[in-house]
């Protein structure tokens, strides 16, 4: 600022200049001296505001020129970029060509895949489903066979009882036939030593019959009838013994 000091009456808006004291109070804490101060900046600022924006644009010109010659090299750099990615690219195409042609080889496999895995999906489902049927009949056979050598077991019980019974039966029908044989060759034998008795008897009455009839003489000098001579009863008598 120059050391030459003018005076000046301006008008302003009352809000504005009151905003204004209010900050130089806040910021010095009294407006004296500080107002004269603060309003010479504010003009110096405006006077010399087209000097600073023209420093600004230089060193803005400056910061762009530096820009662009950094876009430059890059533009170099991707033009060469460009020209090898190009003849890659070429290369891509080719083996694209070559890769669409596997993704339909592969696109097909995959639909023929997809439906021999629908197929074999429902094959599944249909094999799920005899599963569970055998399943349930094997759990509904399962619990008749219990149930049957349950029975069974009973039936084997009755059984063994049966048989047990069957053979004491039989062993007390044997004793029983035994007794009976054995009592019907009691009988028999008794029988044929009645008969052999009645025979004898016979015997016997006919001899008594014949001494009965022979004569004093005859009796004296024993003179017996050869059936009387024939008839021996000791022994007879003796073999009944040892029989019995």
């Amino acid at each position: 600022m120059g050391e030459d000091i003018v005076r000046k009456t301006i008008k302003l808006d009352a809000d504005t200049w009151n905003s204004f004291q209010e900050k130089i109070e806040s910021k010095y804490g009294t407006t004296y001296n500080h107002t004269s101060e603060e309003v010479g900046k504010a003009l110096y600022n405006y006077v010399n505001s087209d000097i600073t924006n023209i420093e600004k644009n230089k060193e803005q010109i400056k910061n762009l020129e530096d820009e662009i010659k950094e876009l430059q090299r890059e533009n170099t750099n991707l033009t060469e970029e460009n020209k090898d990615l190009k003849s890659s690219q070429t290369k891509i195409s080719k083996n694209n060509q070559k890769q669409e042609t596997e993704i339909k080889k592969h696109t097909n496999n995959i639909n023929n895949l997809t439906k021999e895995n629908k197929d074999l999906t429902t094959k599944l489902e249909e094999l799920e489903k005899k599963i569970k049927d055998l399943t349930n009949s094997n759990d509904k056979l399962n619990k008749e066979l219990s149930s049957i050598k349950e029975l069974n077991t009973k039936i084997e019980e009755k059984y063994m009882n049966q048989v047990e019974e069957t053979n004491k039966q039989v062993k007390e029908n044997t004793k029983v036939k035994n007794r009976q044989e054995h009592a019907q060759e009691r009988l028999n034998k008794t029988q044929d030593e009645l008969n052999d008795t009645l025979k004898r008897l016979e015997k016997y009455s006919f001899a008594i019959g014949q001494i009965q009839n022979m004569s004093f003489i005859d009796r004296l000098l024993n003179r017996l009838p050869q059936q009387v001579k024939e008839l021996q009863p000791g022994v007879e008598n003796n073999e009944e013994n040892k029989d019995e």
